[in-house]
């Protein structure tokens, strides 16, 4: 029995050496991005690639996650973190380096993307390697994605007109077109930073914020609010751009095997998948608020006019911000929507 015993302690770590040598990656893919593992994002998109492209390369890729920018850095460094090989993958918004993607953020533009985030998304990819190809040097795009669009939410008062909104204090979303928006609709766009927004709307420190009611819901906000302001039923004040870039010389030097994985796992399929997610999800959020009791509001027929007048005046004013880059913005503005009405449910 004791040299049963013996054999059988000899025999098991042997074995346990061999499996971990058979099951062991090839490579290893780091992701970091800047939100809770707790978020949608993390939960919804980042997660369930990680593991997906884990199964289908039989374990010779394995992904590891960091969320809250656990490797260290900070939120804006994220797209240089993954061009200098700190990092293999990232997710970021797109606003947090505002003039690095001139050519994508066409896409948020209001009247642009009008809350359509499953036909946007696909668009978007579907012109990666032709408008959109000199933002994405050195990077192989898994995806880039918006949100159904973003609403008002405001503290105290109830957004019925556009003069209500005359000088209130609004966080703005991003940091270029997000600020042009809030001032196009008469408010302050307030660039105050604030570590916990729900609380500074809940004590009246700012007056409001334009974000997507998803966005909202996971902040806390709809529960320090009391109304909610849409540009028209489905329609929204534009939207946020988010990237999930992967570092392009880590990708080429993947077995073109292993690429295919990647492959299979990104572009316009996976871009359609999470637009529908993202739909759902600010239903949703949209539903929690209305069953808060907090009111909900869409501008009258006649500021809808002159909101699309106003936002007329911000695509042009971003045309002429992007001509430094070689960028003919009317011409991008048409092709963008074109690219979108293509993927439009009829």
């Amino acid at each position: 029995m004791n040299t049963l015993r013996t054999s059988l302690g000899m025999f098991i770590p042997a074995l346990l050496l061999v499996s971990s040598q058979v099951i062991a990656a090839e490579f290893t893919l780091r992701i970091q991005h800047f939100l809770g593992d707790d978020s949608l994002p993390h939960k919804e998109l980042i997660e369930p690639w990680a593991r997906r492209v884990e199964a289908e390369s039989g374990g010779r890729i394995e992904v590891e996650i960091y969320p809250k920018m656990a490797l260290g850095g900070k939120t804006d460094e994220l797209v240089d973190q993954m061009l200098d090989g700190t990092v293999d993958i990232v997710w970021t918004a797109a606003a947090y380096t505002p003039n690095r993607f001139p050519h994508a953020e066409v896409f948020t533009l209001p009247l642009v993307h009008e809350g359509d985030p499953a036909a946007t998304n696909q668009a978007i990819m579907s012109v990666m390697d032709d408008l959109l190809y000199e933002d994405f040097k050195g990077m192989k795009p898994l995806l880039a994605h918006v949100q159904v669009g973003h609403s008002l939410h405001l503290s105290r008062r109830t957004v019925n007109s556009l003069s209500d909104l005359d000088g209130l204090a609004i966080r703005p979303a991003g940091r270029r077109v997000g600020l042009w928006v809030v001032d196009a609709l008469g408010a302050h766009p307030s660039t105050k930073r604030h570590p916990k927004l729900s609380e500074a709307l809940a004590e009246n420190k700012l007056d409001g914020a334009l974000m997507s009611f998803q966005l909202a819901q996971s902040l806390d906000v709809i529960e320090s609010v009391k109304s909610h302001t849409l540009r028209a039923e489905n329609k929204y004040f534009g939207t946020s751009l988010f990237l999930f870039l992967m570092n392009r010389a880590r990708y080429d030097a993947l077995p073109a095997d292993l690429r295919a994985v990647i492959d299979r796992n990104s572009g316009v399929g996976l871009a359609k998948r999470i637009g529908r997610l993202w739909q759902d999800a600010e239903q949703n959020a949209l539903a929690a608020a209305r069953a808060r009791g907090n009111i909900i509001t869409v501008l009258n027929d006649s500021d809808q006019q002159l909101v699309e007048i106003a936002f007329n005046k911000i695509l042009a004013r971003w045309s002429d911000t992007v001509q430094k880059y070689g960028i003919d913005g009317p011409q991008m503005i048409e092709k963008a929507r074109q690219a979108i009405r293509q993927y439009q449910v009829q």
